[in-house]
């Protein structure tokens, strides 16, 4: 259950490049950059199939790394894995040298289970010696190795990460998952401590995680510190939508709390 819990981890949540909002949208329709910054507003909105309308207008007369990288993306979020890759492939063939599309392109080949394709890529824009994003290229090549297995590879890259980035919380997210992964196999409580701890380095950035909030309680839990669970897993709860099943499961851990039926995980 908690390997399968993982692998959706990898799926779900491998570091894309930044696509950020952006706040001064050209005047002219007329203008590829016009195009682009719809597109880009479209996709945050959540709206891929507009995106993807505007960025393949876009792209006719601006063709810049960022929009094939983003029409990409927009293809990819949709399910479009093929068209998704000709796009990335497509922006490499003008843009050999950006690390950005060779890291997202990376991911996609691991979201669709070619791990080796990529390793390479993911590996070269690590390697780039102006890459900015070197900390979401060795944390993707970190989740890659956990999912194979090979734990020394997968503490190499995601230490590797954080090198690049300290603040980086996906890693040590992901490290607390690893850690409690090795406590539910040994019960070895150093290492149920050492998930605690990378856990509690997140809640520092100020990240409102319904999802970390719980891993947090649930430890607690097996700490039998009553008063630090109930107040993590009410965090949780407040920031839990109303339809996420998640809701209920606090929600019974809380009570399970009140009468004093302290559940191990």
């Amino acid at each position: 259950m908690y390997i399968r819990k993982f692998i959706f981890f990898l799926v779900s949540f491998l570091a894309f490049s930044c696509v950020s909002k952006q706040d001064n949208i050209s005047k002219s329709p007329a203008d590829g950059k016009f195009y682009y910054e719809m597109g880009v507003s479209s996709l945050n909105a959540g709206n891929n199939a507009q995106a993807i309308h505007y960025l393949l207008q876009a792209v006719q007369t601006y063709r810049k790394p960022e929009v094939y990288n983003v029409l990409a993306l927009a293809y990819q979020f949709s399910g479009e894995y093929t068209k998704a890759e000709e796009a990335f492939k497509e922006g490499i063939s003008r843009f050999s040298d950006n690390p950005e599309l060779i890291t997202n392109l990376g991911v996609l080949y691991a979201l669709t289970n070619r791990e080796k394709e990529a390793i390479s890529l993911l590996e070269q824009s690590a390697t780039h010696p102006t890459y900015q994003g070197k900390d979401k290229a060795y944390y993707n090549l970190a989740l890659i190795y956990r999912n194979s297995g090979n734990d020394t590879l997968f503490l190499e890259n995601i230490n590797r990460s954080l090198l690049y980035n300290s603040n980086f919380a996906s890693s040590y997210i992901a490290l607390g998952d690893y850690y409690y992964e090795i406590y539910l196999k040994s019960k070895d409580r150093d290492s149920l401590k050492q998930s605690l701890s990378n856990y509690l380095k997140v809640t520092g950035f100020g990240l409102s995680s319904p999802e970390l909030f719980y891993k947090i309680g649930r430890i607690y839990i097996v700490m039998k510190e009553k008063e630090l669970a109930k107040y993590y897993l009410e965090k949780a709860l407040k920031v839990t939508e109303d339809k996420d099943p998640m809701k209920n499961q606090i929600k019974q851990l809380l009570i399970d709390l009140t009468e004093d039926k302290f559940k191990e995980f």
